[in-house]
């Protein structure tokens, strides 16, 4: 933990002198932070790192003689920091962003597109959030067994289970090792709802169906939650369930430009489920900063749903899991590596009542 006396001291690492300019009259502006340092490229970023041992780096993507994820690589397997990711706004920066977040980066902003302003509160409060992490709960290059090669489940369809999946700050990696973990033979869908912007959840997708049995993908308008699949909730678009079908299927709404709240929501995705699903749908909230998923859980277990949190020790941040846990409606706090397992039981037990129910 920083002391709260002094201020957060930040190596800016980032090679075009406007975004640097930019990035460093930005933290500065704030009372709490204080930039220690800046390069221009990667080898630069890493001896400063050594030298005034900063309590977080933010880090260009595309810098000289050493781009940002070869100096993500070095500083993780010698002198682990929280880094927060630069990335540009474009296809190949969101996938090259997605395997930082692999090796170990806490978490990233976009560069503006064109005609829109810099995050610069989004830099801020990433920055604040990173530089209070224990460079310890960092996962660096995490070993994930690709296994695209097995036979995927092909089963039915529109399953009568949801488990739906929230995260944020650290949730990327979390989401690696929780959805490969999950037996082909799962009778549920799965949702996950990331906070991430657009563009980046489709590569998102495509990564973690490399790397599971199941099959993943980025949700479409009108798709159903099918046994067996995993959709993700696409960035600036809030997902919800319309039951006007003859089986539930996903909307998508675009965002709410007049509210803070983070697009996509996880409160408004348990609390559009929750109704549906009732005693079959499991929430699952992941590491994370805020209170995203709070509301959404009273919701939840008003229908008779469960709810499962990630725990402190295995948690990035343990800003949303511990805000349900705050409300009283989680059921199970659970260490990152029990997750899967414990999803898979509860399903197995949620199936089980109901074949019992039913007279099967």
């Amino acid at each position: 933990m920083i002391d709260s006396n002094r201020k957060i001291r930040v190596v800016v690492g980032e090679d075009s002198p406007f975004m640097q300019r930019l990035i460093v009259n930005t933290l500065n502006g704030d009372p709490a932070i204080e930039v220690v340092g800046t390069a221009s490229n990667g080898r630069d970023a890493l001896r400063k790192t050594v030298e005034l041992k900063p309590d977080c780096i933010t880090l260009d993507l595309e810098m000289p003689r050493m781009n940002g994820l070869e100096t993500l690589r070095y500083l993780m397997s010698e002198w682990p920091t929280p880094v927060v990711i630069v990335s540009a706004h474009t296809a190949e920066g969101a996938k090259l962003t997605l395997t930082c977040l692999e090796y170990g980066a806490v978490d990233f902003v976009t560069k503006s597109e064109k005609g829109k302003k810099f995050p610069e509160e989004e830099l801020i409060s990433k920055v604040k959030a990173a530089a209070g992490i224990d460079p310890g709960k960092i996962r660096f290059a995490p070993a994930v067994e690709l296994i695209a090669d097995e036979p995927v489940q092909t089963g039915p369809s529109h399953s009568n289970c949801v488990v739906l999946i929230g995260a944020s700050t650290g949730g990327p990696q979390a989401l690696m090792e929780i959805i490969p973990k999950l037996p082909a033979d799962l009778e549920a869908g799965v949702v996950v709802i990331q906070h991430m912007p657009p563009n980046f959840t489709k590569f998102f997708a495509e990564r973690l169906d490399s790397r599971t049995r199941l099959k993943v993908k980025e949700a479409d308008e009108g798709d159903s939650v099918d046994q067996g699949g995993v959709l993700i909730a696409p960035g600036g678009l809030q997902m919800f369930l319309d039951e006007e079908f003859t089986k539930p299927v996903v909307m998508l709404l675009s965002r709410n430009e007049k509210h803070r709240s983070s697009c996509p929501s996880v409160d408004f995705a348990l609390s559009s489920f929750a109704p549906i699903y009732r005693e079959k749908l499991i929430g699952v909230i992941l590491t994370g900063m805020g209170r995203d998923g709070a509301a959404g859980s009273l919701t939840v277990k008003r229908y008779g749903g469960t709810m499962f949190c990630q725990d402190e020790e295995t948690s990035l941040i343990f800003g949303m899991p511990n805000s349900v846990i705050r409300e009283g409606t989680v059921d199970d706090v659970l260490p990152l590596d029990r997750i899967a397992s414990r999803i898979a039981a509860k399903v197995k037990e949620i199936q089980a009542g109901s074949k019992v129910y039913e007279g099967k």
